[in-house]
C-alpha cells in the first residue's frame, strides 16, 4: 500500500501588504507531519529574524527621535525657569 503525502502550508503577511508563502510536503503520518512542521519552522526562521531586526531598528530610531524631542523640551524649560537660585513663582487660581 502506497503511503499518501500531505502538504503543510503557511503564509507570512508583511505590514506592507506583501505576502510570502511557505509549503512542505510530508508523509501523512504523525511523524511525517511533525517533521514537516520542523521544516516549516526552519524555512520561517530567517524571514522572522529579519522582521525582528527591522522592528528593533525602527523602535531605536523612534526612541532616538523621542529622546531628541525631550532634550529640546528640557532646554526650553531651563530657559523659561529663569534664575536657578530664586524660588518658583506662586501660582494663582483663576476664579470663574
Amino acid at each position: 500500500m502506497a503511503e499518501s503525502a500531505c502538504e503543510l502550508c503557511g503564509e507570512l503577511g508583511y505590514r506592507s501588504g506583501e505576502c510570502r508563502r511557505f509549503s512542505v510536503r510530508s508523509p501523512r503520518t504523525i511523524a511525517g507531519i511533525l517533521s514537516g512542521v520542523r521544516l516549516l519552522q526552519q524555512q520561517l526562521r530567517d524571514p522572522f529574524n529579519q522582521l525582528v531586526l527591522q522592528e528593533k531598528g525602527q523602535q531605536q530610531e523612534e526612541e532616538e527621535e523621542a529622546d531628541d524631542d525631550d532634550d529640546e523640551e528640557d532646554e526650553d524649560e531651563q530657559v523659561n525657569r529663569g534664575d536657578g537660585d530664586a524660588p518658583p513663582a506662586k501660582r494663582t487660581r483663576n476664579q470663574c
